[in-house]
């Protein structure tokens, strides 16, 4: 690999690593959710630092390429968190409508209150 490449690739896993912890911290993120973004940022440190074990995982999975490695595992990831997501919104509708109705039963009694 190109020494200003892997100079390149170092700083963008640090950059990103820094960005992901600033925003945990400040609470702009939480940590729960954040944790996927933590390991995706430590595997960019750990390949930016080793990038031969991006050659030896294509030599193991029998793929051609090292970027063809990437871009499935990066295809992977991406499905995978936007799977995590989907079903987050999901929960998330489902404890909305069940609120909406919480409310409108509130609203109903508070109503009923008020004309008596």
């Amino acid at each position: 690999m190109n020494k200003t490449l892997h100079i390149f690739l170092f700083v963008f896993s640090m950059m990103s690593m820094i960005l992901i912890l600033h925003n945990v911290r400040r609470n702009k993120m939480n940590i729960h959710y954040s944790m996927i973004w933590i390991i995706i940022g430590i595997l960019l440190i750990v390949i930016s630092i080793f990038p031969g074990l991006v050659s030896f995982l294509s030599r193991i999975l029998g793929i051609s390429t090292p970027s063809n490695t990437i871009f499935l595992i990066t295809i992977f990831f991406l499905y995978a968190l936007s799977f995590y997501s989907y079903l987050r919104i999901s929960k998330l509708s489902d404890q909305i409508q069940s609120l909406n109705y919480e409310i409108a039963l509130l609203k109903k009694k508070q109503e009923k209150q008020d004309t008596e």
